[in-house]
């Protein structure tokens, strides 16, 4: 039996909120307090941004609606703090309509509202307090822009959860099933049905809420899809099949998702990156049972943070895209003061990506260690300086010279002109070596102090930012620029050459060694027996490691083999780090050897209509499995415009795309995605309007390379009157008798065509492409 227990707390803030009628900006504030920091800014006429300083009750409590269950719980616990109301926190939200994110609020920006908007909101909210509508208040708000008739009911749901019933995506498919017919929008009509329901049921309308979310999460669950992703993004309940399906897609390293224009690919990578990068984190997502709008926003933050963090990467190829944007390349680098140019070897993005898979750590760190951490060598003081050595070692600190340069950390235009004149004396390589130590270099990397170019004689991680000692700099046997380090293991010697490329250390006291990873530094160790009981625990194996993504958008436009080169071979599971079959290869910038590591995976996404499967490079399609995602009219089912059913609409045209070109030109159902959103009849009927004016026809005329007639073929405006045609032929202007002498007229045959613009607004050219009833099926 669920329990209920946001109703009393929700109908004490609804009273508590009455009082702040006069005192709006302090509700804002009170958001801004508890941990909203976004969606309370406004927008002036001239495009400018300025803090909100209006709100009715509906938004203020849409605020907290658009979040997860986690982060809601938290922001009504900090409310009822805030405003010390003796209330305890709802345990559970059974039956609460979610708000959708980018609508939340029920007016307009500034540039757009009018002054009766808010306070008739906030008019109607007392209303809803005392259980007494005024209709003609109720219609008013519904011309509201941004309010729309669900979004309305469910807000009034929210404060009177006894008295009014939420109209939305949730309820609908369950007032339909009980035999009623959906209501009107206006509050006759709203009116009527709530009447029905007191009359026909004996359960408060929250339990009718909640029974119908969860019937429809029973019927999404049990939709057969041959598209798993298409299902995920769909509220349901966490199934065993889920952890089947997760399990299969963990062996998937390398995936394409392929199909026509509009079909979600780009949109879907999102959830599949987050999916291979954190497969518990989904699960864990999926259990929550949010509705589909909140568990998208909840994806999309995780991914916007795994992409900060690096563990997903996001390109795309072109045709100019390059083997030394992908792998590596040589690029010029400049110093502090631009005074000075190198020339180093750089990471493309697929090598970056996979050294921080390679290097990836996972778990509670109780050494320090970043979750990737590079590897750096360092030199402190000269072989024969072993006292000064020692001493910094046991005083847990890496020190380096230079003094005279100053503080590393002040900008070059404070140097005085003595610091100054002895940065200009310093070799390009010095400069290199007091950059990485002071910048490159970050908290949990490692350091490999050398004994001698052949071996280590001392293991550290970072634990400090760069600190410049001023109490040294004038003392000739110390040195200022220093880093604190908790030196692991001490007075050994760890012979390098195997994790080098049987390479000896050369002199420059500092660089980043990017051949060497925290895996394979611990596996020399153990090797090598020395200190394994420091890192017994540890285990190297794959289940443990983080997964880590590249995406790569439009993988079919680029040259696969001058941007993959030599590692197309790699990518395969068996030829990874830890296979069967391992393999690695040389690199021809770094001369360093690269492997590709089993956690990472890769994503790519192609658009059939620009190139089919069949012309895919050979070498890609044996590498990669694909995922095909094709147009779904079955999700358009239900929005209705023009008294059409979408979903119809779409399946008609691209039945006429397919017979005339073929099915990698189709059209993709995000294209109407839009208008799930709208919040009248008015608002659908305008985006409906610019959908076909700024995008399908567009579309079609390059699939058709502006073949006017096939163009119209699809639109079915032969069978239409003339007036409503999309496309419209001849006559257009002149005669061609007119245009020409009558013996080239003669032989012309008129294919002039034009674009119909009152079309896209009138009901009968959308009514016109489905085929008229009685046509052959």
């Amino acid at each position: 039996m669920p329990n209920y227990t946001w109703v009393p707390v929700f109908k004490a803030i609804g009273e508590w909120i009455n009082n702040y009628e006069d005192r709006q900006p302090d509700l804002i504030q009170i958001l801004r307090e508890i941990g909203v920091d976004r969606g309370l800014e406004d927008e002036l006429a001239d495009g400018g941004k300025t803090p909100l300083t209006v709100i009715d009750p509906f938004t203020f409590f849409a605020t907290f609606m658009k979040y997860g269950v986690d982060k809601r719980r938290e922001l009504f616990a900090a409310l009822l703090r805030r405003i010390d109301l003796p209330v305890a926190p709802p345990m559970d939200f059974n039956g609460v309509p979610s708000a959708q994110p980018l609508k939340v609020w029920l007016f307009p920006y500034a540039k757009e509202r009018k002054e009766d908007m808010v306070p008739s909101l906030w008019k109607l909210f007392q209303q809803v307090l005392a259980g007494s509508i005024d209709g003609e208040l109720f219609n008013r708000i519904l011309r509201i822009p941004h309010t729309g008739f669900a979004k309305l009911t469910e807000c009034m749901f929210y404060f009177a959860p006894d008295t009014y019933f939420p109209v939305d995506a949730q309820t609908k498919p369950w007032i339909k099933a009980n035999g009623r017919e959906l209501p009107k929008e206006n509050w006759a009509s709203y009116k009527e049905l709530l009447d029905w329901l007191k009359t026909n049921t004996d359960k408060p309308f929250y339990e009718i809420s909640y029974e119908a979310w969860r019937v429809n999460q029973q019927n999404s669950s049990a939709t057969p899809t041959n598209q798993p992703a298409v299902q995920e993004r769909r509220p349901r309940q966490y199934t065993a099949s889920s952890d089947k399906r997760a399990d299969r897609q963990r062996h998937f390293l390398n995936q394409i998702l392929y199909g026509p224009p509009g079909t979600g690919k780009t949109y879907d990578t999102t959830l599949r990156a987050v999916s291979l990068a954190e497969p518990d984190w989904i699960i864990a997502l999926q259990q929550q049972g949010l509705n589909a709008n909140a568990e998208r926003v909840q994806v999309k933050e995780r991914y916007d943070q795994l992409v900060a963090d690096k563990r997903i990467a996001f390109t795309t190829f072109h045709q100019s895209f390059s083997y030394e944007d992908f792998i590596e390349g040589i690029r010029a680098v400049t110093d502090g003061d631009n005074s000075h140019i190198t020339y180093r070897v750089e990471p493309g993005v697929f090598k970056e990506i996979a050294d921080r898979a390679e290097k990836a750590v996972v778990g509670e760190q109780p050494l320090g260690l970043s979750e990737s951490p590079n590897i750096w060598k360092i030199s402190i003081g000269r072989r024969v300086e072993k006292e000064m050595r020692d001493r910094y070692i046991q005083a847990g600190e890496a020190r380096i010279g230079w003094n005279e340069t100053g503080d590393l950390s002040q900008e070059p235009d404070d140097r005085t002109p003595e610091q100054q004149q002895y940065w200009d004396s310093l070799s390009g390589r010095n400069h290199a070596a007091l950059n990485c130590f002071s910048e490159e270099i970050k908290v949990g990397d490692i350091l490999l102090c050398l004994k001698n170019a052949e071996a280590v004689q001392a293991i550290g991680v970072v634990t400090s930012d760069y600190i410049f000692d001023e109490t040294v700099v004038d003392e000739p046997n110390e040195y200022a620029h220093v880093r604190k380090v908790n030196w692991l293991l001490k007075d050994i010697e760890l012979n390098i050459l195997p994790l080098n490329s049987d390479r000896r250390m050369v002199q420059q006291t500092v660089y980043l060694l990017s051949r060497i990873s925290w895996h394979s530094l611990l596996a020399e160790l153990k090797r090598q027996n020395i200190a394994p009981h420091l890192f017994s625990g540890t285990d190297n194996s794959r289940a443990k490691k983080r997964n880590y993504v590249l995406i790569i958008d439009e993988i079919n436009r680029g040259n696969i083999s001058r941007i993959f080169g030599e590692l197309i071979t790699l990518l395969e599971p068996d030829k990874r780090k830890g296979g069967e079959d391992e393999r690695s290869v040389t690199l021809p910038y770094s001369k360093e050897p690269i492997t590709v590591p089993d956690n990472l995976y890769v994503l790519g996404t192609m658009n059939t209509a620009d190139k089919s499967l069949a012309q895919l490079d050979l070498a890609l399609r044996r590498r990669f499995e694909f995922v095909e995602l094709m147009p779904q009219p079955e999700l358009l089912t239900g929005i209705s415009v023009h008294d059409v059913d979408m979903g119809e609409l779409l399946d008609v045209m691209n039945q006429r795309i397919e017979a005339l070109l073929d099915r990698d030109h189709m059209l993709g159902h995000a294209y109407f995605w839009p208008l799930r959103d709208a919040n009248s009849d008015d608002e659908r009927e305008s985006l409906l309007a610019d959908i076909f004016a700024r995008r399908i026809v567009p579309l079609l005329q390059e699939y058709f390379f502006a073949d006017w007639e096939r163009i119209s073929w699809v639109l079915n405006d032969p069978a239409k009157e003339p007036s409503v045609r999309f496309i419209q032929a001849g006559k257009i202007g002149h005669s061609l008798e007119g245009l020409f002498p009558g013996d080239i007229a003669s032989e012309l045959t008129d294919r002039r065509y034009r674009l119909n613009q009152t079309a896209f607004g009138n009901p009968e050219a959308y009514r016109g492409i489905l085929p008229k009833a009685g046509a052959a099926a």
